[in-house]
Protein backbone atom coordinates (compact mmCIF):
# COMPACT_ATOMS: atom_id res chain seq x y z
CA UNK A 1 0.00 0.00 0.00
CA UNK A 2 1.26 3.51 -0.87
CA UNK A 3 0.72 6.37 1.56
CA UNK A 4 0.38 9.99 0.47
CA UNK A 5 2.54 12.94 1.50
CA UNK A 6 0.22 15.10 3.60
CA UNK A 7 0.41 18.32 5.63
CA UNK A 8 -2.67 19.27 7.66
CA UNK A 9 -2.63 22.83 9.00
CA UNK A 10 -5.20 25.19 10.54
CA UNK A 11 -4.45 28.32 8.49
CA UNK A 12 -2.59 27.99 5.19
CA UNK A 13 -0.84 25.42 3.02
CA UNK A 14 1.14 24.86 -0.18
CA UNK A 15 1.53 21.72 -2.29
CA UNK A 16 3.98 21.60 -5.19
CA UNK A 17 6.11 19.05 -6.99
CA UNK A 18 9.41 20.50 -5.76
CA UNK A 19 10.28 21.00 -2.07
CA UNK A 20 12.12 24.29 -2.67
CA UNK A 21 9.11 25.69 -4.54
CA UNK A 22 6.82 24.67 -1.70
CA UNK A 23 9.19 26.36 0.75
CA UNK A 24 9.20 29.59 -1.28
CA UNK A 25 5.40 29.77 -1.19
CA UNK A 26 5.29 28.80 2.48
CA UNK A 27 7.71 31.60 3.39
CA UNK A 28 5.52 34.15 1.60
CA UNK A 29 2.44 32.97 3.49
CA UNK A 30 4.29 33.12 6.82
CA UNK A 31 5.39 36.67 6.01
CA UNK A 32 1.77 37.79 5.56
CA UNK A 33 1.29 37.32 1.84
CA UNK A 34 -1.93 35.90 0.47
CA UNK A 35 -2.39 32.76 -1.62
CA UNK A 36 -1.87 34.67 -4.87
CA UNK A 37 1.44 36.09 -3.64
CA UNK A 38 2.55 32.63 -2.52
CA UNK A 39 1.53 31.23 -5.91
CA UNK A 40 3.91 33.68 -7.61
CA UNK A 41 6.86 32.54 -5.49
CA UNK A 42 5.93 28.87 -5.88
CA UNK A 43 5.37 29.10 -9.63
CA UNK A 44 8.58 30.98 -10.45
CA UNK A 45 10.51 28.62 -8.18
CA UNK A 46 9.12 25.66 -10.11
CA UNK A 47 10.19 27.41 -13.32
CA UNK A 48 13.77 27.26 -12.01
CA UNK A 49 13.93 24.00 -10.05
CA UNK A 50 11.78 22.02 -12.49
CA UNK A 51 12.63 23.99 -15.64
CA UNK A 52 12.19 21.06 -18.08
CA UNK A 53 8.54 20.75 -17.05
CA UNK A 54 7.42 24.31 -16.39
CA UNK A 55 10.02 26.96 -17.21
CA UNK A 56 9.76 30.58 -18.34
CA UNK A 57 9.50 29.43 -21.96
CA UNK A 58 6.06 27.88 -21.46
CA UNK A 59 2.44 28.55 -20.50
CA UNK A 60 0.57 29.24 -17.24
CA UNK A 61 -3.08 28.59 -16.33
CA UNK A 62 -4.79 29.16 -12.99
CA UNK A 63 -8.15 28.72 -11.30
CA UNK A 64 -8.17 31.29 -8.50
CA UNK A 65 -10.81 31.66 -5.78
CA UNK A 66 -11.01 35.19 -4.33
CA UNK A 67 -12.67 34.73 -0.95
CA UNK A 68 -13.70 38.34 -0.27
CA UNK A 69 -15.52 38.49 -3.61
CA UNK A 70 -16.79 34.92 -3.40
CA UNK A 71 -15.67 34.46 -7.00
CA UNK A 72 -13.59 31.96 -8.95
CA UNK A 73 -11.41 33.62 -11.59
CA UNK A 74 -10.03 31.68 -14.54
CA UNK A 75 -6.73 32.72 -16.14
CA UNK A 76 -5.48 31.52 -19.52
CA UNK A 77 -1.93 32.49 -20.41
CA UNK A 78 -1.15 30.26 -23.35
CA UNK A 79 1.18 31.65 -25.98
CA UNK A 80 0.22 32.31 -29.55
CA UNK A 81 2.22 31.16 -32.56
CA UNK A 82 4.75 33.55 -34.12
CA UNK A 83 3.36 35.87 -36.79
CA UNK A 84 5.44 34.12 -39.44
CA UNK A 85 4.24 30.59 -38.66
CA UNK A 86 1.97 29.74 -41.56
CA UNK A 87 0.47 26.46 -42.68
CA UNK A 88 2.57 26.61 -45.85
CA UNK A 89 5.74 27.02 -43.78
CA UNK A 90 4.87 24.04 -41.58
CA UNK A 91 4.08 21.88 -44.61
CA UNK A 92 7.32 22.87 -46.32
CA UNK A 93 9.63 22.45 -43.33
CA UNK A 94 7.71 19.81 -41.36
CA UNK A 95 7.40 17.18 -44.05
CA UNK A 96 3.70 17.85 -44.58
CA UNK A 97 2.70 17.58 -40.93
CA UNK A 98 3.20 19.35 -37.62
CA UNK A 99 6.34 17.97 -35.94
CA UNK A 100 6.55 17.13 -32.24
CA UNK A 101 9.76 19.04 -31.54
CA UNK A 102 11.85 21.82 -33.05
CA UNK A 103 11.35 25.51 -33.87
CA UNK A 104 8.08 24.99 -35.77
CA UNK A 105 6.46 23.96 -32.48
CA UNK A 106 7.46 27.03 -30.42
CA UNK A 107 4.72 29.36 -29.24
CA UNK A 108 5.53 32.76 -27.75
CA UNK A 109 6.31 32.15 -24.05
CA UNK A 110 3.31 33.15 -21.94
CA UNK A 111 4.40 32.13 -18.45
CA UNK A 112 5.86 35.42 -17.20
CA UNK A 113 2.91 37.50 -18.39
CA UNK A 114 0.42 35.06 -16.88
CA UNK A 115 1.89 34.82 -13.39
CA UNK A 116 2.38 38.60 -13.25
CA UNK A 117 -1.22 39.18 -14.34
CA UNK A 118 -2.53 36.94 -11.57
CA UNK A 119 -0.53 38.99 -9.08
CA UNK A 120 -1.62 42.33 -10.58
CA UNK A 121 -5.28 41.42 -10.16
CA UNK A 122 -5.24 39.49 -6.89
CA UNK A 123 -1.90 39.78 -5.07
CA UNK A 124 -1.00 42.27 -2.35
CA UNK A 125 2.73 41.86 -1.62
CA UNK A 126 5.37 43.67 -3.68
CA UNK A 127 6.01 41.64 -6.84
CA UNK A 128 9.78 42.15 -6.72
CA UNK A 129 10.15 40.47 -3.35
CA UNK A 130 8.22 37.41 -4.48
CA UNK A 131 10.95 36.62 -7.02
CA UNK A 132 13.74 36.68 -4.42
CA UNK A 133 13.80 32.93 -3.73
CA UNK A 134 13.49 31.77 -7.37
CA UNK A 135 16.20 34.22 -8.42
CA UNK A 136 18.49 32.85 -5.71
CA UNK A 137 17.75 29.27 -6.82
CA UNK A 138 18.83 30.23 -10.35
CA UNK A 139 21.93 32.28 -9.50
CA UNK A 140 23.25 30.28 -6.55
CA UNK A 141 21.97 26.89 -7.64
CA UNK A 142 19.98 24.08 -6.07
CA UNK A 143 20.28 20.30 -5.59
CA UNK A 144 18.58 18.41 -8.40
CA UNK A 145 15.51 16.38 -7.50
CA UNK A 146 14.57 13.06 -9.07
CA UNK A 147 12.03 14.70 -11.40
CA UNK A 148 14.49 16.99 -13.15
CA UNK A 149 17.03 14.15 -13.29
CA UNK A 150 14.51 11.91 -15.09
CA UNK A 151 13.68 14.73 -17.52
CA UNK A 152 17.33 15.39 -18.36
CA UNK A 153 18.04 11.68 -18.82
CA UNK A 154 15.02 11.28 -21.10
CA UNK A 155 16.02 14.11 -23.44
CA UNK A 156 19.79 14.21 -22.96
CA UNK A 157 20.79 13.09 -26.44
CA UNK A 158 18.47 15.68 -28.01
CA UNK A 159 19.71 18.64 -25.97
CA UNK A 160 22.14 21.18 -27.40
CA UNK A 161 25.65 21.42 -25.94
CA UNK A 162 24.65 24.72 -24.31
CA UNK A 163 21.61 23.10 -22.65
CA UNK A 164 23.69 20.14 -21.47
CA UNK A 165 26.19 22.54 -19.91
CA UNK A 166 23.38 23.97 -17.76
CA UNK A 167 21.30 20.89 -16.92
CA UNK A 168 24.05 18.24 -16.97
CA UNK A 169 27.11 20.18 -15.79
CA UNK A 170 29.08 17.02 -14.97
CA UNK A 171 28.91 15.89 -18.60
CA UNK A 172 26.24 13.23 -18.08
CA UNK A 173 22.62 13.26 -16.86
CA UNK A 174 22.58 14.45 -13.24
CA UNK A 175 21.82 12.32 -10.24
CA UNK A 176 19.68 13.53 -7.31
CA UNK A 177 21.57 16.06 -5.24
CA UNK A 178 23.84 17.25 -8.05
CA UNK A 179 24.07 21.05 -8.08
CA UNK A 180 22.44 22.96 -10.96
CA UNK A 181 22.98 26.69 -11.54
CA UNK A 182 21.22 28.78 -14.19
CA UNK A 183 23.05 32.12 -14.17
CA UNK A 184 21.59 33.56 -17.38
CA UNK A 185 18.09 32.63 -16.25
CA UNK A 186 18.81 34.32 -12.92
CA UNK A 187 19.66 37.55 -14.74
CA UNK A 188 16.33 37.39 -16.56
CA UNK A 189 14.49 36.84 -13.29
CA UNK A 190 16.27 39.86 -11.79
CA UNK A 191 15.08 41.93 -14.75
CA UNK A 192 11.51 40.66 -14.39
CA UNK A 193 11.59 41.44 -10.67
CA UNK A 194 12.56 45.05 -11.44
CA UNK A 195 10.51 45.70 -14.59
CA UNK A 196 7.68 43.17 -14.49
CA UNK A 197 6.78 41.55 -17.83
CA UNK A 198 8.72 44.24 -19.73
CA UNK A 199 11.85 42.67 -18.27
CA UNK A 200 11.09 39.62 -20.41
CA UNK A 201 8.98 40.72 -23.38
CA UNK A 202 10.72 44.04 -24.17
CA UNK A 203 14.27 43.19 -23.22
CA UNK A 204 17.26 41.08 -24.18
CA UNK A 205 15.42 37.81 -23.42
CA UNK A 206 12.76 38.41 -26.07
CA UNK A 207 15.41 39.62 -28.52
CA UNK A 208 17.42 36.43 -27.99
CA UNK A 209 14.37 34.19 -28.41
CA UNK A 210 13.31 36.02 -31.57
CA UNK A 211 16.83 35.81 -32.95
CA UNK A 212 17.15 32.07 -32.48
CA UNK A 213 13.72 31.38 -33.99
CA UNK A 214 14.59 33.56 -36.99
CA UNK A 215 17.90 31.72 -37.40
CA UNK A 216 16.00 28.42 -37.40
CA UNK A 217 13.62 29.55 -40.14
CA UNK A 218 10.59 30.78 -38.18
CA UNK A 219 9.85 34.48 -38.95
CA UNK A 220 9.07 36.21 -35.66
CA UNK A 221 8.32 39.87 -34.94
CA UNK A 222 9.13 41.87 -31.80
CA UNK A 223 5.43 42.70 -31.54
CA UNK A 224 4.68 38.98 -31.12
CA UNK A 225 6.17 39.45 -27.65
CA UNK A 226 5.16 43.00 -26.73
CA UNK A 227 1.53 42.61 -27.82
CA UNK A 228 0.91 39.29 -26.09
CA UNK A 229 -1.55 39.47 -23.18
CA UNK A 230 -2.98 36.81 -20.85
CA UNK A 231 -6.73 36.39 -20.81
CA UNK A 232 -9.24 36.25 -17.96
CA UNK A 233 -12.06 34.01 -19.12
CA UNK A 234 -15.29 32.68 -17.66
CA UNK A 235 -14.72 29.18 -16.28
CA UNK A 236 -16.76 26.28 -17.57
CA UNK A 237 -18.87 24.62 -14.89
CA UNK A 238 -20.77 21.37 -14.49
CA UNK A 239 -22.98 20.15 -11.68
CA UNK A 240 -21.83 16.60 -11.05
CA UNK A 241 -24.23 14.95 -8.61
CA UNK A 242 -24.48 18.12 -6.51
CA UNK A 243 -20.82 19.15 -6.71
CA UNK A 244 -19.90 22.07 -8.97
CA UNK A 245 -16.81 21.43 -11.08
CA UNK A 246 -14.84 24.42 -12.44
CA UNK A 247 -12.75 23.82 -15.56
CA UNK A 248 -10.96 25.91 -18.22
CA UNK A 249 -12.70 26.72 -21.52
CA UNK A 250 -11.05 26.43 -24.97
CA UNK A 251 -8.36 26.81 -26.15
CA UNK A 252 -7.86 24.51 -23.14
CA UNK A 253 -9.27 21.02 -23.49
CA UNK A 254 -10.85 21.31 -20.02
CA UNK A 255 -14.28 20.89 -21.63
CA UNK A 256 -13.26 17.31 -22.41
CA UNK A 257 -13.20 16.55 -18.67
CA UNK A 258 -16.67 17.98 -18.24
CA UNK A 259 -18.11 15.95 -21.12
CA UNK A 260 -16.68 12.76 -19.58
CA UNK A 261 -18.33 13.69 -16.27
CA UNK A 262 -21.63 14.63 -17.91
CA UNK A 263 -21.80 11.24 -19.60
CA UNK A 264 -20.87 9.47 -16.37
CA UNK A 265 -23.62 11.35 -14.52
CA UNK A 266 -26.17 9.61 -16.75
CA UNK A 267 -25.30 6.28 -15.10
CA UNK A 268 -24.88 5.16 -11.53
CA UNK A 269 -21.28 4.52 -10.65
CA UNK A 270 -20.89 0.88 -9.63
CA UNK A 271 -21.61 0.05 -6.03
CA UNK A 272 -18.97 -2.66 -6.37
CA UNK A 273 -16.42 0.05 -5.74
CA UNK A 274 -13.77 2.40 -7.02
CA UNK A 275 -11.57 -0.48 -8.25
CA UNK A 276 -14.23 -2.36 -10.22
CA UNK A 277 -13.99 -3.31 -13.88
CA UNK A 278 -17.42 -1.77 -14.43
CA UNK A 279 -16.06 1.62 -13.43
CA UNK A 280 -13.35 1.24 -16.05
CA UNK A 281 -15.90 0.28 -18.72
CA UNK A 282 -18.25 3.21 -17.98
CA UNK A 283 -15.43 5.73 -17.84
CA UNK A 284 -13.86 4.49 -21.06
CA UNK A 285 -17.16 4.78 -22.96
CA UNK A 286 -17.45 8.39 -21.82
CA UNK A 287 -13.79 9.17 -22.48
CA UNK A 288 -13.74 7.77 -26.02
CA UNK A 289 -16.69 9.95 -26.97
CA UNK A 290 -15.20 13.05 -25.33
CA UNK A 291 -11.77 12.68 -26.93
CA UNK A 292 -13.31 12.13 -30.34
CA UNK A 293 -15.35 15.32 -30.06
CA UNK A 294 -12.34 17.19 -28.71
CA UNK A 295 -10.43 16.50 -31.91
CA UNK A 296 -13.38 17.47 -34.10
CA UNK A 297 -14.63 20.60 -32.34
CA UNK A 298 -12.16 22.31 -29.98
CA UNK A 299 -9.57 24.95 -30.83
CA UNK A 300 -8.83 28.63 -30.25
CA UNK A 301 -12.14 30.53 -29.90
CA UNK A 302 -10.41 33.72 -31.05
CA UNK A 303 -9.85 32.07 -34.43
CA UNK A 304 -13.33 30.61 -34.93
CA UNK A 305 -16.57 30.06 -33.06
CA UNK A 306 -16.80 26.90 -30.96
CA UNK A 307 -20.20 25.27 -30.45
CA UNK A 308 -19.91 24.40 -26.76
CA UNK A 309 -23.56 23.32 -26.52
CA UNK A 310 -23.02 20.99 -29.45
CA UNK A 311 -19.82 19.69 -27.91
CA UNK A 312 -21.50 18.90 -24.60
CA UNK A 313 -24.32 17.08 -26.43
CA UNK A 314 -21.99 14.17 -27.19
CA UNK A 315 -23.08 10.63 -26.36
CA UNK A 316 -21.12 7.74 -24.88
CA UNK A 317 -19.41 5.59 -27.49
CA UNK A 318 -17.58 2.32 -27.86
CA UNK A 319 -15.87 3.50 -31.06
CA UNK A 320 -12.15 4.15 -30.66
CA UNK A 321 -11.25 7.57 -32.12
CA UNK A 322 -7.95 8.20 -33.85
CA UNK A 323 -6.84 10.68 -31.19
CA UNK A 324 -3.15 11.25 -30.61
CA UNK A 325 -2.56 10.69 -26.87
CA UNK A 326 0.70 12.00 -25.46
CA UNK A 327 1.71 12.42 -21.85
CA UNK A 328 3.27 15.78 -20.96
CA UNK A 329 5.95 16.91 -18.55
CA UNK A 330 3.95 19.55 -16.72
CA UNK A 331 3.85 20.63 -13.10
CA UNK A 332 0.82 21.68 -11.04
CA UNK A 333 0.54 23.26 -7.59
CA UNK A 334 -2.08 24.41 -5.10
CA UNK A 335 -2.08 27.15 -2.46
CA UNK A 336 -4.69 28.04 0.18
CA UNK A 337 -4.42 30.83 2.75
CA UNK A 338 -6.08 31.73 6.06
CA UNK A 339 -8.49 34.15 4.35
CA UNK A 340 -9.99 31.39 2.24
CA UNK A 341 -8.25 32.30 -1.04
CA UNK A 342 -7.27 29.33 -3.22
CA UNK A 343 -5.04 28.91 -6.28
CA UNK A 344 -4.98 25.83 -8.49
CA UNK A 345 -2.09 26.57 -10.86
CA UNK A 346 -0.41 24.68 -13.67
CA UNK A 347 2.55 25.45 -15.96
CA UNK A 348 4.26 23.59 -18.77
CA UNK A 349 6.63 23.44 -21.71
CA UNK A 350 4.35 20.54 -22.87
CA UNK A 351 6.84 17.67 -23.30
CA UNK A 352 9.93 17.55 -21.10
CA UNK A 353 12.29 20.23 -22.38
CA UNK A 354 9.52 21.38 -24.73
CA UNK A 355 10.73 21.98 -28.27
CA UNK A 356 14.34 21.17 -27.26
CA UNK A 357 15.21 24.68 -28.55
CA UNK A 358 17.38 26.28 -25.84
CA UNK A 359 18.23 29.99 -25.84
CA UNK A 360 21.62 30.23 -24.08
CA UNK A 361 21.68 34.04 -23.93
CA UNK A 362 18.74 34.01 -21.50
CA UNK A 363 18.84 30.43 -20.22
CA UNK A 364 15.30 29.64 -21.41
CA UNK A 365 14.08 26.39 -22.95
CA UNK A 366 11.21 27.04 -25.38
CA UNK A 367 7.93 25.13 -25.35
CA UNK A 368 6.61 22.79 -28.05
CA UNK A 369 2.95 23.72 -27.54
CA UNK A 370 2.62 24.27 -31.29
CA UNK A 371 2.95 20.51 -31.76
CA UNK A 372 -0.70 20.45 -30.73
CA UNK A 373 -1.70 22.13 -34.01
CA UNK A 374 -3.02 20.19 -36.98
CA UNK A 375 -2.94 20.90 -40.71
CA UNK A 376 -6.73 21.14 -40.98
CA UNK A 377 -9.85 21.60 -38.85
CA UNK A 378 -10.51 23.98 -35.95
CA UNK A 379 -7.00 23.43 -34.60
CA UNK A 380 -5.16 24.15 -37.85
CA UNK A 381 -1.89 26.11 -37.86
CA UNK A 382 -2.15 29.88 -38.36
CA UNK A 383 -0.14 32.96 -37.35
CA UNK A 384 -0.80 34.31 -33.85
CA UNK A 385 -3.12 31.44 -33.02
CA UNK A 386 -3.15 29.40 -29.82
CA UNK A 387 -2.96 25.63 -30.22
CA UNK A 388 -5.46 23.40 -28.44
CA UNK A 389 -3.86 23.25 -25.02
CA UNK A 390 -3.78 20.28 -22.66
CA UNK A 391 -3.42 22.53 -19.59
CA UNK A 392 -6.26 23.05 -17.13
CA UNK A 393 -6.72 23.06 -13.39
CA UNK A 394 -9.75 22.31 -11.26
CA UNK A 395 -11.60 23.60 -8.23
CA UNK A 396 -14.58 21.72 -6.76
CA UNK A 397 -17.38 23.49 -4.90
CA UNK A 398 -20.15 22.20 -2.65
CA UNK A 399 -22.98 24.37 -1.28
CA UNK A 400 -21.33 27.47 -2.81
CA UNK A 401 -18.08 26.74 -0.91
CA UNK A 402 -14.88 25.63 -2.69
CA UNK A 403 -13.41 22.57 -0.98
CA UNK A 404 -10.83 21.03 -3.31
CA UNK A 405 -8.06 22.45 -5.48
CA UNK A 406 -6.41 19.82 -7.65
CA UNK A 407 -4.09 19.61 -10.64
CA UNK A 408 -1.78 17.14 -12.31
CA UNK A 409 0.79 16.56 -15.01
CA UNK A 410 -0.37 14.28 -17.80
CA UNK A 411 -0.74 15.99 -21.19
CA UNK A 412 -3.56 14.40 -23.18
CA UNK A 413 -4.35 12.18 -20.20
CA UNK A 414 -5.46 15.20 -18.15
CA UNK A 415 -9.20 15.21 -19.01
CA UNK A 416 -9.46 11.59 -17.93
CA UNK A 417 -7.33 12.19 -14.84
CA UNK A 418 -9.59 15.06 -13.80
CA UNK A 419 -12.68 12.91 -14.31
CA UNK A 420 -11.15 10.25 -12.07
CA UNK A 421 -10.34 12.80 -9.36
CA UNK A 422 -13.88 14.18 -9.42
CA UNK A 423 -15.55 10.77 -9.29
CA UNK A 424 -13.17 9.69 -6.53
CA UNK A 425 -14.27 12.70 -4.47
CA UNK A 426 -17.98 12.67 -5.28
CA UNK A 427 -18.95 9.06 -5.97
CA UNK A 428 -16.52 7.40 -3.58
CA UNK A 429 -16.20 10.14 -0.91
CA UNK A 430 -12.41 10.07 -0.94
CA UNK A 431 -10.44 12.62 1.04
CA UNK A 432 -7.78 14.56 -0.86
CA UNK A 433 -4.97 12.26 0.26
CA UNK A 434 -6.89 9.08 -0.61
CA UNK A 435 -7.84 10.62 -3.96
CA UNK A 436 -4.32 11.56 -5.00
CA UNK A 437 -2.76 8.20 -4.10
CA UNK A 438 -5.61 6.06 -5.53
CA UNK A 439 -4.72 3.77 -8.49
CA UNK A 440 -5.50 5.21 -11.93
CA UNK A 441 -6.47 3.91 -15.33
CA UNK A 442 -5.88 5.95 -18.49
CA UNK A 443 -6.50 5.61 -22.20
CA UNK A 444 -3.19 5.38 -24.03
CA UNK A 445 -4.64 5.87 -27.52
CA UNK A 446 -5.82 3.19 -29.91
CA UNK A 447 -6.48 -0.05 -28.02
CA UNK A 448 -4.05 0.74 -25.20
CA UNK A 449 -5.48 0.92 -21.68
CA UNK A 450 -3.01 1.78 -18.93
CA UNK A 451 -4.08 0.34 -15.55
CA UNK A 452 -2.26 0.66 -12.26
CA UNK A 453 -2.40 -2.46 -10.12
CA UNK A 454 -5.35 -2.91 -7.80
CA UNK A 455 -8.19 -2.84 -10.32
CA UNK A 456 -10.45 -5.67 -11.36
CA UNK A 457 -9.62 -5.82 -15.07
CA UNK A 458 -12.29 -5.77 -17.80
CA UNK A 459 -12.70 -8.75 -20.06
CA UNK A 460 -10.04 -9.17 -22.71
CA UNK A 461 -10.85 -8.19 -26.26
CA UNK A 462 -11.63 -4.51 -26.62
CA UNK A 463 -8.44 -3.11 -25.10
CA UNK A 464 -4.85 -4.17 -24.80
CA UNK A 465 -4.19 -3.88 -21.08
CA UNK A 466 -0.91 -2.20 -20.20
CA UNK A 467 -0.49 -3.05 -16.50
CA UNK A 468 1.48 -0.64 -14.34
CA UNK A 469 2.72 -0.91 -10.77
CA UNK A 470 1.10 1.27 -8.16
CA UNK A 471 2.19 3.98 -7.88
CA UNK A 472 3.16 4.19 -11.55
CA UNK A 473 4.00 6.90 -14.08
CA UNK A 474 0.44 8.15 -14.52
CA UNK A 475 0.93 11.84 -13.77
CA UNK A 476 1.96 13.72 -10.65
CA UNK A 477 -0.91 15.36 -8.77
CA UNK A 478 -0.98 18.08 -6.11
CA UNK A 479 -4.11 19.02 -4.16
CA UNK A 480 -5.40 20.97 -1.19
CA UNK A 481 -8.62 20.12 0.61
CA UNK A 482 -10.01 23.29 2.19
CA UNK A 483 -12.29 23.03 5.21
CA UNK A 484 -13.44 25.55 7.82
CA UNK A 485 -10.92 24.40 10.44
CA UNK A 486 -8.06 23.06 8.34
CA UNK A 487 -6.24 22.90 5.02
CA UNK A 488 -4.98 19.47 3.96
CA UNK A 489 -2.17 19.74 1.40
CA UNK A 490 -1.26 16.59 -0.52
CA UNK A 491 1.65 15.78 -2.84
CA UNK A 492 1.60 12.71 -5.04
CA UNK A 493 3.79 9.74 -4.15
CA UNK A 494 4.44 9.55 -7.90
CA UNK A 495 6.60 12.70 -7.70
CA UNK A 496 9.14 14.60 -5.61
CA UNK A 497 6.74 17.04 -3.97
CA UNK A 498 6.50 17.94 -0.31
CA UNK A 499 3.51 19.84 1.14
CA UNK A 500 3.77 22.41 3.93
CA UNK A 501 1.38 24.39 6.10
CA UNK A 502 0.98 26.29 9.34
Amino acid sequence: MAFGKVAVAPHAAVASEQPLATLAGYDVLRAGGNAFDAAVATSFSLAVTFHPAGGLGGDFFAMAYEAKAGKIHCLNSSGWSPSGLTLDLVRAKGGGQVPQFGPLTCSIPAFVAGVHEMHRKLGRSEFKGLLSAPTDYALKGFPAGEGICRSVAGAYLELSPQARAVFAPSGSPPTPGEWIRQEELGKVLSSVAERGPDGFYSGPAADAIRSILESLGVPTDASDFTEFEPEWVSPLTLDYRGTKVYEHPPNSMGATSLLILKLLSESEMPASGALSSRRIELTMEAALAAYGRRDEMLGDPRSGEIDMAGFMAGRASSEIPGSRIRSGDTTAFSVADAEGNIVSGIQSLFNHFGSRVFVPECGVMLNNRGSGFRTSGPNAVAPRKRALNTLSSVILEKDATPFLSIGTSGGDWRPMQHALFVTNAVDYSMSADANVVHPRFLWGGGRSLIVEEGYELPEAGKFDINPQPHPGRTGVCQAIEVRARFRKAVCDVRGDGVPAGF
